[in-house]
């Protein structure tokens, strides 16, 4: 297995970002105003944004992988380029994600899933917690991670 390296995404990085989600957007976005979202220069805004944390993963210098979240605790972003899939590079920046987001000492952790990712987060400890939803032109699947117990009154 070659070494992954994770690091702070900067704005550079936006058309490397762009690539590595491109052929997972249809799982996602219902219209095409929305597939606009997902293109650099409206993810040039996410670096505007404080409460954003993103991330990059790196093979041999070369972005293969995004990760960010919406602090405190709800996964924004979770992309790995498919000829990676199924290598433990996943869990890796799983691993990597949580322990960021865990910096923040929330109760739960939040994702909107698409089916194709479903499997994978249930992998990860997350439950399904709603129905299929389609708002702000995406469609997914609420689903969240308890941390901690909920305090029993």
């Amino acid at each position: 297995m070659l070494i992954m390296k994770i690091r702070p995404a900067t704005v550079d990085d936006v058309e490397a970002i762009a690539a590595v989600i491109e052929p997972f957007v249809d799982y996602v976005v219902v219209t095409e105003e929305v597939r606009e979202r997902f293109k650099p220069d409206m993810l040039k805004n996410i670096f505007q944004q404080p409460l954003i944390h993103y991330f990059v993963a790196e093979i041999n210098e070369e972005i293969v992988g995004n990760l960010a979240y919406i602090a405190p605790s709800h996964v924004m972003h979770y992309f790995l380029k498919a000829e990676y899939h199924g290598q433990g590079y996943g869990r890796q920046m799983w691993d990597f994600l949580e322990q960021e987001i865990l910096k923040n000492d929330p109760d739960i952790i939040t994702i909107n899933s698409s089916h194709y990712a479903l499997d994978i987060y249930k992998k990860y400890g997350f439950e399904v917690v709603g129905a299929l939803t389609e708002k702000w032109g995406i469609q997914f699947i609420p689903m969240q991670k308890l941390l901690k117990p909920k305090n029993l009154e």
